[in-house]
């Protein structure tokens, strides 16, 4: 075989190899339709939830709301819940508040329903003569009961707390 033979061959071997490798690395590759689908259907704690809405969104500094007051300001059964997040601004100047409740099967929604909008209508008497402008943010409060959660998003961000809520609470 001669030299110019020998060198076609070897080009032609490489470039057929070099097409394989580009072929099977197109294969593999994930298209953003499998990425969505995932993402979709992934299914987060209610605490996981929160620590994205503290990760993505600009808040004021918010508490995490212990038990015993859980029950007694909000009148709240935690026995009939399965996860849940009661957060509130740490000063009392800003009505940011996030709840996030996911309800066992047998507990009434109604029920903790009717518990959020009276906490809603306090906050409303607490804060209509001394804070206006947070009044107004209260107002625009709106609960949400999806299946077995139930929901409250009170902030001028609520709309980006609710987008990602949603993409988890279906």
């Amino acid at each position: 075989m001669n030299n110019g033979y020998r060198k076609i061959l070897i080009v032609a071997g490489m470039t057929g190899l070099f097409l394989s490798g580009c072929q099977s690395k197109e294969n593999n590759q994930v298209t953003p339709a499998e990425v969505t689908v995932t993402e979709q259907t992934e299914e987060k704690s209610l605490s996981d939830i929160y620590k994205e809405i503290e990760e993505g969104v600009e808040l004021p500094k918010m508490v995490l709301l212990n038990d015993n007051y859980i029950a007694n300001y909000f009148g709240i059964d935690l026995a009939g819940l399965e996860e849940y997040v009661f957060t509130n601004a740490e000063e009392v100047i800003y009505a940011d508040t996030v709840i996030m409740m996911k309800a066992k099967p047998e507990t009434d929604k109604e029920t903790l329903k009717e518990a959020l909008e009276t906490m809603i209508e306090h906050k409303k008497a607490e804060l209509e003569n001394y804070l206006p402008e947070q009044f107004k943010v209260v107002e625009k409060g709106e609960i949400h009961v999806v299946n077995n959660y139930v929901y409250l998003v009170i902030s001028e961000k609520a709309e980006e707390i609710e987008t990602i809520i949603e993409q988890y609470i279906k």
